[in-house]
């Protein structure tokens, strides 16, 4: 059986905003044309605009926002692919609801 070691860097546009250019976090994926993004950076486009950043088909003319959806698969994937990612962010979100005042959410404790 013949294997071949992938290198990060080979796979790294695949696991990238095109918005941030940082790695996918709370990856969100277009509907209608499967092009992802991360959450924040999509919802903060898509509050002026209602094409995909990527390939400029029309999401949707009036509620964009309805027709994206989280990607969890693209999601784990990442987080499996690049070490410390995951703690890294849910450190940072943790860091975010303490400066706040707020109770930090179950999911992220």
């Amino acid at each position: 059986m013949l294997t071949r070691k992938i290198k990060l860097w080979d796979i790294n546009a695949h696991i990238t905003c095109r918005l941030c250019s940082g790695y996918l976090i709370d990856a969100t994926t277009v509907t209608e044309c499967l092009h992802t993004f991360c959450r924040s950076c999509l919802v903060k486009y898509l509050e002026e605009n209602n094409t995909c950043p990527t390939c400029r088909i029309v999401i949707h003319q009036s509620h964009p926002l309805q027709y994206i959806g989280h990607d969890r698969t693209m999601q784990d994937i990442v987080y499996k692919l690049v070490p410390g990612l995951q703690e890294a962010e849910m450190r940072k979100q943790r860091e975010f609801y303490h400066k706040l005042g707020m109770e930090v959410p179950g999911d992220i404790k």
